[in-house]
């Protein structure tokens, strides 16, 4: 357990620093042309980091990279809003599509007085596997999200129904790696395996 602690990659989210969200956020802000130290100084991102993340929202349509004179920095325009979230793509600006189905069973959840499993996978505009809804509702009953309104029975052909008594915001909590589930909306981080 000690040397998986130790390995690197990225932090959890719960741990991670500014990041996209910052630096969406202050292009947003920003009506004109901005430039990477402007993003940089605005967030505390690493420049680099800026500079990747400008360079992805180009590639993908959201943003016009603006020619500068020699030795002159250069500098980015908004052209496509897609409102608070920011867009999650890749360097060549194609989207990232990991967590969309996590997304979409969240605002199924949302969205539904009570549910099972197979009403949150039907409602999903996207393919979602049985066991990612099955797992996904069993860490949130855990984490303390939902209440169980009908115990499953195997025996019976009789499955779980939920109802969620946590709505904390339009953002999908996230199951980690490290069995605990982390929530976007408010930055609490919760135990994901009690008693499972």
């Amino acid at each position: 357990m000690a040397a998986a602690s130790k390995r690197m990659g990225r932090r959890p989210a719960d741990k991670a620093s500014a990041g996209r969200q910052e630096m969406w956020h202050a292009l947003k802000r920003t009506p004109g042309e901005i430039t990477v130290t402007a993003v940089a100084e605005a967030t505390g991102v690493h420049r680099s980091t800026v500079l990747r993340y400008l360079n992805a929202l180009t590639a993908g349509g959201y943003l016009e990279a603006i020619p500068a004179p020699a030795g002159m920095p250069g500098s980015w325009r908004l052209i496509r809003d897609v409102g608070y979230h920011a867009p999650r793509v890749r360097a060549d600006g194609s989207a990232v599509t990991q967590g969309e189905i996590t997304g979409q069973i969240w605002q199924a959840m949302l969205g539904l007085k009570d549910f099972d499993f197979r009403e949150l996978m039907q409602g999903a505009s996207i393919d979602i596997p049985e066991a990612t809804a099955k797992d996904y509702c069993k860490r949130l009953l855990a984490a303390g999200y939902l209440r169980v309104l009908v115990k499953a029975d195997p025996h019976a052909g009789r499955i779980a129904r939920y109802r969620l008594i946590r709505r904390s915001g339009p953002a999908a909590p996230q199951i980690q790696r490290v069995r605990q589930v982390y929530d976007p909306n408010t930055g609490a981080v919760y135990p994901a395996e009690g008693g499972l």
